[in-house]
């Protein structure tokens, strides 16, 4: 059902570019107050065009924390196991919400300090949790996004978006 590769597929790519070429590193979202209560699902598990979607980050919809272990001094380092991504069918839309368009199967990912370098996990369904990436260098703190992106794209399809805050264990 899940399938990770080591590079975006050229659709998330360009959407990506499309969108400021960053996909960690200080983009802000706009969710309303009260996000937590709309990750209640409705609807079947297979990701279909049309469908409105959120995505999350360690069950949160927005404000996720990624806890990452840093060695001193550095600007980057890795998340640690035992985090989370997963795409959910909202109750409610909020404008962080993503749509599949007239022809999303599959929802991409995408993880890391910048398009080149992110890797890409695909949901071909909802409510799937998957491990966060610990294998890709992440920010040591601040914030970011990560983007959930449908496969293939069209002119009605639009990017779920979910700002993560990076919190270092590693003492400096």
């Amino acid at each position: 059902m899940i399938r990770q590769m080591g590079r975006i597929g050229a659709a998330a790519g360009r959407l990506a570019a499309a969108l400021g070429g960053v996909v960690l590193g200080g983009v802000v979202s706009t969710a309303s107050a009260g996000s937590a209560a709309w990750a209640a699902t409705v609807g079947g598990n297979k990701i279909e065009p049309h469908q409105w979607f959120a995505g999350l980050v360690n069950g949160k919809l927005d404000n996720a924390i990624v806890t990452v272990a840093c060695p001193i001094g550095a600007k980057t380092g890795r998340a640690l196991s035992g985090q989370t991504l997963e795409v959910t069918m909202p109750q409610v839309i909020a404008t962080n919400f993503g749509n599949t368009g007239s022809k999303g199967r599959r929802i991409a990912s995408l993880i890391g300090p910048s398009v080149s370098t992110s890797t890409t996990i695909v949901f071909k369904a909802y409510n799937r949790t998957v491990p966060f990436p610990t294998n890709i260098p992440v920010p040591c703190g601040g914030t970011g996004t990560v983007l959930f992106v449908p496969i293939p794209g069209s002119k009605t399809s639009a990017p779920a978006t979910v700002t993560v805050t990076y919190g270092n264990v590693t003492a400096n």
